[in-house]
């Protein structure tokens, strides 16, 4: 049988839809008996985590790479329980002694599903860039993930989070010329982090 859908794109849109609707579902219920003071105010978070990391072709090692990530975000409530912004984030490792980096951008949302509870729902849309000596990837990149925020003092908080970045259907390029069509970039990462809401 063959896969459905056989495009690319057509997979990316559907992943995206799907995210969007989840967000957007997880959203109005979220705003049920939420604090509506909060829509406008701004937020922002800085974490550091242990992220793994793993390409995905028939000529890449299988094994998860370790080493640690960074990330920030910064945005506005788009609604009462509802966080939107925009993220940016780094992340290292070294594999036989070379040196591998993943960067990330894009567009970040946080739900609370339940008002008054630190539990939210993470997901985002963006870029993802892998680079290895002169190996290149850049692929479109989703993450879905939840957090805890613990209160810190006044608007402070810190908390842990999961996160997993998936990317596809982007070839691996080495100095500017492909070597392997439709390659995969897998990211997990937990850590901690510092934030203002």
């Amino acid at each position: 049988m063959r896969p459905f859908p056989k495009s690319p794109h057509r997979r990316v849109a559907l992943a995206a839809g799907c995210l969007i609707a989840a967000l957007a579902g997880a959203s109005h219920v979220a705003a049920q008996g939420a604090d509506a003071d909060a829509e406008g105010r701004w937020w922002w978070t800085a974490s550091a985590s242990a992220q793994g990391t793993r390409l995905v072709c028939d000529l890449c090692d299988t094994s998860r790479d370790l080493g640690p990530a960074l990330d920030f975000v910064l945005g506005r409530y788009a609604g009462s329980a509802t966080r939107v912004g925009l993220e940016a984030g780094y992340a290292t490792t070294t594999n036989d002694g070379e040196r591998e980096s993943v960067w990330s951008a894009g567009i970040a949302a946080e739900i609370h599903p339940r008002p008054g509870s630190g539990l939210h729902v993470i997901g985002g849309f963006g870029w993802a860039g892998y680079r290895a000596a002169d190996f290149t990837y850049d692929a479109v990149r989703l993450r879905l993930g939840v957090g805890w925020d613990l209160p810190l003092a006044g608007s402070w908080v810190v908390g842990n989070r999961l996160t997993y970045d998936a990317s596809s259907f982007a070839s691996l390029q080495n100095d500017g010329t492909p070597v392997q069509e439709s390659v995969g970039l897998g990211t997990l990462r937990f850590g901690m982090y510092l934030g203002r809401r």
